[in-house]
């Protein structure tokens, strides 16, 4: 045993006291949640772009109130630009101070085009688009507001066609639809003696407020529900397993290089002279918990200074923490015993790599239904791959940080059965890691590398 701890504190020592294990912590992250920082960060820098829209009216009726909304469209875009820049300067560039950012905001001027445009036109117009002199152009058809009929000849299309280089993407047409759609709407209601505004206070939506459950204290209080907020919802649950997915790949992701390292070099000719296999690798895997659980106390404190200072303490489930480091230890354990197993058999890295794919597709397969998973956590689906014990630390995470009631029966469960899958595999990687670790030459083939695991 004493061994074995010696082993384990030369491998977490080697695995935490090194710049690479700080700039892995930072960087880890930032490379997983990255995408979620930079929409912040880039719905935050104020971008106006003017666009010049050529517009084909051939209804007569839709190109005044297009101008209209436009001009009304710049007029608010100024104003709250302006407001933005005079809050960043008496805040001394600490915010808006409460009035959102326009990020990205687009001022459109309408050029009008006389008549109905023929091909030569659409020509002439398209150059000027690809020329960069007007950004889109739009053909309005001379019945675009007739009400649609099911029995209408299909050669009379009545379809607004909107042309530019980007016109899927473009929210310029999303705008342009909405005001079009509106118009198109009034116009109607006019033509049948129906008043637009009766039927706007009519259709004004019902507001359905998503509230959270009501619980009676132990003093015979009730407590007030609060309002759930649907982006929480969704990217709270995610952030717990994109934590579990980081703490087991960066545990496990050293072992390999570790062991490879070693036994490349002869190191573990050595070391065999003074421990067993079962030594070296059980302390190895130890070292590798201890370094697992010093990453999650660093990500934990981070989360929680963050959460105390944004205000965020209710919404963190920190009541899953105890959860969170058992299911880590059997991830760790269970993906760093193969790990160790793969650089073992193995002499060169890019051997390694082909090896791990199907492990890699195992440990991110969470992340691939993770979306459906946090919608129904209690389905089917979420349920039975939550018991699949490769995937049941991250997919039991996720499933608990939800917020909804997941019987307690199902974490034991999915305790119980990877405990057992992972005594299974640390056997099978031991036999591995005993033949494979002095295993040198020519690279063993994967039925050599399962009968290792199976005889021993």
């Amino acid at each position: 045993m004493r061994k074995i701890i010696t082993i384990a504190i030369r491998e977490y020592k080697a695995m935490v006291g090194t710049k690479a294990f700080l700039i892995s912590i930072i960087m880890m992250p930032i490379l997983m949640l990255g995408g979620l920082f930079a929409m912040q960060f880039l719905n935050n820098v104020s971008e106006v772009k003017e666009r010049k829209i050529a517009i084909a009216d051939g209804t007569g009726k839709l190109l005044e109130a297009i101008q209209a909304s436009a001009i009304q469209r710049n007029e608010l875009i100024d104003k709250l630009f302006a407001d933005e820049k005079a809050n960043k300067d008496s805040d001394s560039g600490k915010g808006m101070g409460g009035v959102p950012s326009f990020s990205k905001g687009e001022k459109y001027e309408i050029e009008v085009v006389e008549g109905s445009i023929d091909d030569e036109q659409r020509v002439s117009l398209s150059q000027r688009v690809r020329n960069q002199d007007i950004y889109a152009f739009v053909e309005i058809p001379a019945n675009a507001l007739d009400v649609p009929d099911p029995n209408r000849d299909p050669e009379m299309d009545s379809s607004i066609k909107f042309y530019s280089q980007d016109s899927s993407l473009s929210s310029a047409r999303g705008w342009l639809q909405n005001i079009i759609f509106e118009t198109a709407k009034q116009q109607r209601l006019m033509a049948a003696n129906i008043d637009p505004q009766v039927v706007r206070q009519a259709s004004m939506p019902v507001q359905v407020r998503a509230m959270g459950l009501v619980a009676k204290s132990l003093d015979g209080s009730v407590s007030q529900a609060e309002e759930k907020d649907e982006m929480s919802a969704i990217f709270l649950p995610m952030g717990v397993m994109m934590m579990m997915f980081m703490v087991i790949f960066m545990a496990s992701q050293p072992m390999l290089e570790s062991v490879l390292e070693e036994k490349s070099q002869r190191i573990a000719e050595v070391l065999l002279g003074s421990a067993n296999p079962f030594q070296l690798m059980c302390g190895k895997l130890l070292g590798t918990v201890a370094g697992s659980l010093t990453v999650f106390i660093i990500y934990l404190l981070g989360m929680a200074f963050v959460a105390q200072n944004r205000g965020w303490t209710d919404s963190v489930p920190f009541h899953l923490v105890p959860w969170f480091i058992v299911f880590q230890i059997l991830g760790v354990l269970f993906y760093a015993a193969i790990f160790m197993a793969v650089g073992a058999s193995v002499s060169q890295l890019k051997e390694a790599q082909s090896m791990l794919l199907p492990v890699w597709m195992l440990l991110m397969s969470p992340l691939f239904i993770w979306i459906f998973i946090v919608q129904d956590p209690n389905g089917t689906i979420a349920k039975w791959f939550s018991l699949f014990p490769p995937a049941t630390p991250t997919t039991m995470m996720l499933r608990m940080s939800t917020g909804q009631t997941i019987p307690v029966w199902q974490p034991i469960l999915g305790i119980v059965l990877t405990s057992l899958a992972t005594i299974f595999i640390v056997i099978i990687a031991g036999r591995i890691f005993r033949v494979g670790i002095l295993w040198q030459g020519k690279t063993p083939k994967i039925s050599e590398i399962i009968r290792w695991g199976l005889t021993g």
